[in-house]
């Protein structure tokens, strides 16, 4: 979303100002993180303690949710505290499915407009969310997630552009269920929207297809049709984005998770870094800092010139003596096996590494280090697999396939596509397990499974 945003974010910043901004969770350097950010209307000056308080009551209340409290060190929240010359969200008492007035009528001068009464009286939105966006190109540009708490203790609040919520103590689980639909791209459960397939609603109840097949029968999870289209199923009962006051489902949980895993890499820093000299007599340490779920569900691997280490933990030590004269690659690999997700082969999907090349001469040991964000698929394969690196166009590549025992079969043609990616040829090979071993420059950058049908 940062990057898509940006330039219609830019076109804002003439109509906004800088608020003070207060981190109410930091975990890392903001490109390292996936940004959360929550803005107040309808909170005074002198109400801004109030504002912080009810935003940070609100992020614990998020965080407390599954799958995002396994998932909390991958976030960073920050609270913008917009000052507006009056108290209070907007109430003109004209909804229709209640009698009005619920409470009394009012229209306090609040900054973005916030307001009861969009559609049905407990929808809180506004009419003016390019503020909304220029409140964010101004104050907190590299955002994820955002939305708007309104200053009032009526329940309410609504979803769109942006989330926004009354701070009744019931409205935050407006913004869980909202997030669902903002940042899983879910669906609701509780009627049928017409907006077509999603990852928890499908037309396909074969239980070999369906895109919930892993999850079938376990924890509650099936194939129910919506009731206004019968042709349409979800996957679970009482499920948060069907009622309030859930837990997520199993399939919406994984959904979610692998929002995280596309938005942001587990690795966070690693040493040595980028062009390190070394000492030749001196064992090397080299160390990746992760981004750890809670629990811990990542899985490590290392490689030296292609030969697997005995070592899983985020360093490992080398002798040397170890390095061939020349060119070496030092490999380190993660993927998040957590049992919430059953995605086919999903290691392949989302694989972390960080590769150096060292180079051993007479005189000494240089280290040059790269980090990537790999995605292969589809893997089961028939004909043509690719692989797509998320941060960078991949050039200069070259492939090796390997049986499950390590044997070295065939080097497959490999062509460069428009989009960055490259596309291999598979479709010679017999449908088994395989190995491919991805190239860049003739240094080893991805060692991966693959599964030839």
């Amino acid at each position: 979303m940062k990057k898509i945003l940006l330039f219609l974010m830019m076109s804002q910043l003439c109509f906004s100002q800088v608020f003070e901004t207060v981190p109410i969770i930091e975990n890392g350097p903001r490109d390292k993180r996936i940004n959360m950010v929550v803005i107040g209307d309808g909170f005074t000056a002198a109400q801004q303690a109030n504002f912080i308080a009810d935003a940070t009551t609100l992020v614990n209340y998020i965080f407390a949710k599954s799958p995002f409290n396994q998932y909390k060190n991958y976030f960073n929240v920050y609270a913008i505290k917009v000052i507006s010359l009056e108290s209070g969200v907007k109430h003109p008492g004209t909804a229709t499915d209640v009698t009005e007035p619920v409470f009394p009528v009012s229209n306090p001068n609040n900054f973005l407009g916030t307001t009861f009464d969009v559609g049905v009286h407990r929808c809180v939105y506004s009419n003016t969310t390019n503020k909304v966006t220029g409140v964010l190109a101004s104050n907190v540009p590299d955002f994820d997630i955002a939305f708007v708490l309104g200053n009032s203790p009526e329940y309410g609040g609504c979803g769109g552009t942006y989330a926004f919520l009354s701070n009744h103590p019931s409205a935050p689980e407006i913004v869980v269920h909202e997030l669902g639909h903002s940042f899983g791209n879910l669906a609701d459960e509780y009627w049928f929207s017409g907006t077509g397939e999603s990852p928890n609603k499908t037309k396909d109840n074969n239980a070999a297809t369906n895109r919930w097949k892993n999850w079938l029968g376990i924890n509650s999870i099936g194939m129910f049709p919506y009731e206004e289209s019968p042709t349409w199923f979800r996957p679970n009962q009482n499920c948060e984005m069907r009622y309030l006051n859930r837990e997520f489902c199993s399939v919406c949980k994984q959904q979610l998770i692998e929002r995280v895993h596309t938005l942001q890499n587990p690795i966070d820093s690693f040493t040595p870094s980028n062009a390190a000299a070394i000492n030749l007599t001196a064992p090397i340490t080299f160390n990746v800092t992760e981004i750890l779920p809670v629990p811990n569900t990542l899985a490590n691997s290392w490689s030296l010139n292609g030969t697997s280490l005995a070592e899983t933990s985020n360093a490992t030590t080398i002798n040397p003596a170890s390095f061939n004269m020349g060119n070496n690659t030092v490999l380190f690999s993660v993927v998040d096996n957590n049992s919430l997700l059953k995605v086919d082969n999903h290691p392949s999907l989302h694989v972390g590494t960080v590769s150096w090349t060292v180079t051993k001469t007479l005189a000494a040991i240089d280290v040059n280090a790269t980090q990537r964000n790999f995605t292969l698929y589809p893997n089961p394969v028939k004909s043509q697999i690719f692989i797509k690196d998320q941060n960078k166009s991949l050039k200069n590549i070259s492939v090796e396939i390997l049986d499950a025992s390590g044997r070295s079969l065939r080097t497959p043609k490999v062509e460069l596509l428009s989009s960055g990616e490259v596309s291999v040829d598979v479709e010679g090979l017999l449908p088994q397990t395989y190995f491919i071993k991805v190239y860049e420059n003739k240094s080893l950058i991805l060692t991966q499974k693959i599964i030839k049908e």
